[in-house]
Formats: C-alpha cells, structure tokens, sequence
C-alpha cells in the first residue's frame, strides 16, 4: 500500500468513527457511514491490484485523488452533528481585534468594482483545477515527483476538514450578511460560479482553517520547488487567497490558519513520504 493510499482511508476510518459516535444527530448517518466504507474497501482492492504497466499503473496513480471530493461532500450533517458549536462570532471578533477594532471584511468594501470582481471570482474558482496544473505536468515529468506532490495536497485537505470539526463557522457571506452595505458584483460570470460554488460546496461550516489557502498555497510550493506550471500557478494562488476574504468565503483568521497549515502539512507530508517509501 502507497502512503497516499493509506492516507485516504485514516481519513475515512476517522469520519466514519466519528459519524458512528454521533449519529444520532446524523441526518442519514447510516448512508454516509456506507460511503466512507466503500472507499475504504476500494482502496483497499486497488492497492492489491498489479500495477506494473498499461491503463492500472496510470489509475492506481490517480484514482487517490477521487477520494477528496466524495469525502468533503460527505461532510455534509456531520460537522453540525459532531459539533454543533458556532464560531462565528469569536472569528469575527478577531478579526476586529487584528484590524484595531474594524472588520476587514467591510473595510474591503471600498475596493469593490465589477472588473476586479470578476477577476477575483474566477481566481477563486481556479482551485479546482490549480492541482492539475501542477500534477499533469509533473506527472509526465517525474512520478516519484507526483506522488510526492499528490501526498501533501490530499493531507493537507483532510488536515483542513479536521478543523472544520474542531472550529465549525459558516463564514462571513452568512453571518455578516446584514452588516455589509455594498452587493459584490462582477461582469458575466460571477453570480453563475456564486451558484455553481454553492452546489459544488454544500458544507456550511467548512470556514476555518481555509482550505483554498492551504491547498492552493501548498500547491504554489510545489510548483516552485518542481519549476512547473509557475507562471500560471503563482499569480492564480496569490488572486485566490485574497478572493477569499473580498468575495466574503472567510475571514482573515481563516486565511492566516490556512498559511500554518500549509507550512506544516508541506514538510510533514514529504516526512511521511519519505518514511513509508523506504520502509516499502
């Protein structure tokens, strides 16, 4: 078994022991339960499949990926189940405490302007496809490179749903929604990714740490470090972390908790790597 392999199903035995201890606030526990097992049992199957050559060896390469999708839609009920504690409030109030007693959040309103908007929005719909940018490259490249890299992105997304159980918020979209005084509007296509992003991240508390900023910004390390994709990754990862707070996805502590966690997850995913390849 690859360790991205075994990453994938600790994950899924930690949420499913946690669906387990509190299903009973659960809405469709049981299904949920049944999804994590499933990847589970199928991680298990593929990694004892051969894979030394053809269509198998470039799967069993990728397919880990596919893991982080489901599991984050899965989320969905649980986080509320297992904690049903808001931190809303205490987020916003150290953001106020951080910017002298002022919300960034609205104090970010003056930049608004449709252009600057629309430009922002896409960059923040550009996660989604920033870890391709990096991964398709390196693939073709080095694959010892690529599953070192496919590593620390899907830790450090599971790292950043752990917190959503252990700091649960909604973000400022929700819990500000009154305070603000200005509507964020772009040119074309910012309502319809608004509305695509809401379908595609049911979650409500997935606010603290920012996965966008982690993910993104481990993925800009690894561009760098690999020399691919740069010129395209760094300016996307740079828009996307502000986005977060100007189109009103997370507050600023969220953004600065994402920066940590990337700075752990990075070298410790390369650790662990490196670890469990020589003891394979």
């Amino acid at each position: 078994m690859r360790i991205e392999e075994l990453i994938n199903i600790a994950f899924g035995l930690f949420m499913s022991l946690l669906i387990l201890w509190k299903h009973a606030r659960i809405p469709l526990w049981g299904l949920k339960l049944g999804v994590n097992l499933a990847v589970i049992i199928a991680t298990l199957l593929v990694s004892r499949m051969p894979t030394r050559r053809g269509f198998m060896f470039h799967f069993r390469n990728w397919y880990v990926a596919a893991a982080v999708p489901i599991y984050f839609m899965n989320l969905k009920g649980v986080v509320g189940g297992v904690n049903p504690t808001n931190w809303d409030l205490f987020l916003m109030h150290v953001d106020k405490v951080l910017f002298g007693g002022r919300y960034p959040e609205l104090l970010i309103e003056r930049l608004y302007n449709p252009l600057l908007s629309e430009i922002l929005q896409i960059a923040y719909v550009s996660y989604f496809f920033i870890p391709l940018l990096v991964g398709i490259p390196l693939y073709r490249k080095d694959i010892r490179a690529f599953r070192r890299a496919a590593t620390a992105i899907i830790l450090t997304f599971y790292l950043s749903y752990v917190g959503y159980f252990i700091v649960p918020a909604v973000g400022p979209r929700f819990s500000m929604s009154e305070m603000f005084t200005k509507q964020i509007r772009g040119i074309l296509l910012t309502p319809y990714l608004k509305a695509i992003l809401n379908r595609l991240e049911p979650t409500p508390h997935d606010c603290f740490p920012s996965g966008h900023t982690a993910v993104s910004l481990v993925c800009m390390w690894i561009s760098i470090r690999e020399r691919t994709s740069r010129k395209l990754v760094i300016p996307l990862v740079l828009g996307l972390i502000f986005a977060t707070v100007y189109h009103r996805y997370h507050y600023v502590i969220d953004v600065l908790a994402g920066m940590i966690l990337a700075l752990v997850s990075y070298p410790l995913s390369q650790r662990i790597y490196r670890l469990w390849e020589k003891e394979r």
